[in-house]
């Protein structure tokens, strides 16, 4: 896989932004990759007419650049990676997006930047665009930096985008133990419309078999020594959110198709695990 050596790192000055940084440091260190830090600040669409004696509103570029760049010198004294702090005007996911492509850089990095109470940890717009329209993997912060990743959390249903998801955050992380985790749908039919004559108990049974012996290969493929096939009753998407919340993870790990244009192909399964999620989400984008 291509080597990880310039990353963009989504910065919002007012919102865990520390949480951010330390996390990007620490992967940049890793990899002695370079950071290209960018602020996004959004100007009001409607400026005060001139004849009503208002004035141009002016962003102070030079004095947000240099609050970020002190916050990044106190940060930094562990891993002295080389930063590079961009301020723009505009909306963060375009600026985001563009600044990645203009330095082309391997990876994005960005908070969670949730606004909702009582949702601590979940997802925010801005957060969300970049991880549909991104066409490079994107980690999304959603928690203190405290230490490397150690346990991570790989869903998946045995497709290319979930093989390729699982080998890039081993190359990304590499002191980190990865577990893979399928839901296979089951079906239950009770009351007077239940199919008369079948077996559901049993279909459901040589479903999860069937589960297990494609997990044991996949598993195989992508050299992960730990997997489990989980019953996703009618609930898959719930009940793998629900999985991994009980567990001791600190990242999930999903695959994307990629993006054609403005259309995201993030399934619906995996979008609603990045969306809900209190972990840490890799989005790996091919």
């Amino acid at each position: 896989m291509k080597e990880l050596k310039r990353i963009l790192v989504g910065l919002d000055v007012i919102e865990k932004s520390n949480h951010v940084l330390k996390r990007a440091l620490s992967v940049a260190n890793e990899h002695k990759a370079d950071l290209f830090i960018v602020h996004a600040v959004q100007t009001p669409w409607l400026g005060v007419p001139s004849y009503f004696g208002g004035k141009d509103i002016e962003i102070d570029k030079e004095n947000i650049t240099k609050s970020i760049e002190k916050k990044i010198k106190l940060l930094n004294r562990e891993f002295k990676v080389n930063c590079f702090v961009f301020v723009r005007e505009g909306n963060p996911q375009d600026i985001i997006l563009y600044e990645s492509k203009l330095n082309q850089t391997d990876m994005i990095i960005i908070g969670a930047h949730s606004k909702a109470k009582g949702r601590k940890g979940f997802l925010g717009t801005t957060a969300q665009k970049v991880a549909h329209l991104s066409h490079l993997p994107v980690l999304i912060v959603k928690n203190s930096a405290k230490n490397p990743y150690k346990n991570i959390i790989a869903p998946t249903d045995f497709g290319m985008q979930s093989k390729q998801s699982i080998l890039f955050a081993k190359e990304i992380f590499r002191n980190a133990k990865i577990n893979v985790v399928n839901a296979f749908d089951t079906i239950y039919m009770e009351g007077p419309y239940a199919v008369v004559g079948r077996d559901l108990s049993q279909y459901n049974d040589v479903a999860k078999s069937c589960a297990k012996s494609d997990l044991k290969h996949f598993m195989q493929e992508v050299s992960v020594k730990k997997g489990k096939v989980i019953d996703g009753e009618l609930y898959t998407k719930e009940t793998l959110v629900t999985y991994i919340k009980e567990g001791q993870y600190d990242l999930v790990v999903i695959g994307s198709r990629g993006t054609v244009g403005l259309n995201a192909l993030l399934g619906s399964v995996a979008n609603y695990i990045l969306r809900e999620t209190s972990k840490d989400v890799l989005v790996y984008v091919p």
